[in-house]
């Protein structure tokens, strides 16, 4: 059921989304609070518009995750996931010269009572 969402600026060139991805998951299912590797599901966006700041800067970029989870689970095993989620980012990001790159993670709640889900196969 979690979704992984990752949005960074353009300006990042030496990332390699699958692999950061690969690494998210990874990591989450490692944290033991989701049953099945095959239930999380991650996309990686790259913002082509974004301003940090209030002018234009090529030498500041972000990376900013939102994991949807469904409700149930405590703040501390939230904050727990989202450090552990933060940490794969630092390792999986390579490091850009002469930039800083704001590193980030939300976490988010879906209602179990109104989260959907559907199983199709041919």
């Amino acid at each position: 059921m979690p979704h992984i969402h990752v949005e960074y600026s353009n300006n990042i060139k030496n990332i390699d989304a699958k692999q950061v991805l690969k690494a998210l998951n990874q990591c989450l299912f490692e944290t033991g609070h989701v049953s099945s590797a095959l239930d999380i599901k991650s996309r990686a966006v790259c913002q082509q518009d974004w301003l940090i700041g209030l002018e234009p800067d090529e030498t500041q970029a972000y990376v900013h995750i939102k994991l949807s989870l469904l409700s149930g689970r405590s703040i501390e095993t939230q904050a727990e996931i989202s450090a552990k989620l933060l940490q794969a980012l630092q390792q999986a990001l390579p490091t850009e010269p002469n930039m800083t790159v704001q590193m980030c993670v939300e976490v988010l709640e879906m209602s179990k009572t109104t989260y959907s889900k559907q199983l199709v196969q041919a």
